[in-house]
């Protein structure tokens, strides 16, 4: 994969988001989130802010597309469809817009940290791919939620899966039926990796646990903003999964492709400075390894 560079060019101003389990585990019930309250030492006039966009530069790496293959119901064999790869990056070929990119801060104390306002998440197996959606945005791969806060899962598609996770927490949940809606909640700040522990080894998507509000994800034209900032300074990471793989397993019957392990994500940090009430324009370079 060529080498590649985020761009991202900041505004500082007075605006104002951190092996398979010995058994499957059973969803937690349902439980009400943390009120959505800033820290006790969070204080508007102290604040900045960060508005940027990130951009690919280099050549836009080619993603070959997925085979979703599978058995018929009545053993004549197989049906095959092709699917967009789910860690594929959105790249808008005009201007070289990276859409999708996580970006965050590093540093931040939470309690001076600014209000939540992160909306509840629903993940769903919808037609053969884990779709996260927040409420009220739209459907995508990445979701942004706050510790302690309750993910709701639940499985659109008529066939039997698994919802796997791995990083910041282990479990599985096994979806029988289409339609029955689990919940979960998370204390381990951190990436959660999501896959299919059910054979259908494309499907991906990831959640973020995050500890402070300070995390949000690229625009279609590339653009972010991160509000309400405390003064001081911090690591700005810009981070997007690999598509890449590593390894893979298969089915020792079938000899189909079971599982796969993705090359290490693409991740980048740059230190930056949030100064109360200033508005500076400083471009910022980030690379992304391969």
């Amino acid at each position: 994969m060529p080498r590649a560079l985020l761009l991202v060019s900041m505004l500082f101003g007075a605006f104002g988001c951190g092996a398979e389990p010995p058994s499957v585990a059973s969803p937690a019930p349902a439980s009400t989130a943390p009120a959505l309250e800033g820290g006790a030492g969070f204080r508007t006039a102290e604040s900045g802010g960060i508005i940027g966009s990130v951009t690919w530069t280099g050549a836009i790496p080619v993603v070959e597309p997925v085979a979703d293959v599978r058995p018929r119901p009545d053993g004549t064999g197989y049906t095959r469809r092709v699917l967009s790869h789910p860690y594929a990056p959105r790249i808008d070929r005009a201007s070289y817009a990276l859409q999708g990119a996580v970006v965050y801060l590093r540093n931040v104390d939470p309690a001076r940290a600014k209000p939540w306002a992160a909306a509840p998440v629903r993940v769903e197996f919808r037609d053969a791919q884990i779709v996260v959606t927040p409420e009220g945005g739209e459907p995508g791969r990445v979701g942004l939620v706050r510790r302690g806060a309750a993910v709701s899962f639940r499985s659109a598609d008529p066939v039997f899966n698994t919802l796997r996770g791995r990083g910041a927490a282990f479990f599985a949940i096994p979806f029988p039926d289409p339609d029955q809606a689990l919940e979960r909640t998370f204390d381990a700040p951190g990436r959660i990796e999501l896959t299919s522990a059910s054979g259908y080894y494309w499907q991906a998507a990831d959640l973020f646990v995050c500890e402070h509000p300070y995390f949000t994800v690229s625009g279609p034209d590339g653009r972010f903003e991160l509000s309400h900032v405390p003064e001081g300074q911090y690591e700005l990471v810009a981070w997007h999964p690999n598509w890449n793989t590593v390894a893979h397993e298969r089915n020792p019957e079938s000899g189909l492709i079971q599982r796969v392990q993705y090359a290490p994500p693409l991740e980048t940090v740059r230190m930056v400075t949030v100064t109360k009430g200033q508005s500076v324009f400083a471009p910022v370079n980030l690379s992304l390894p391969k």
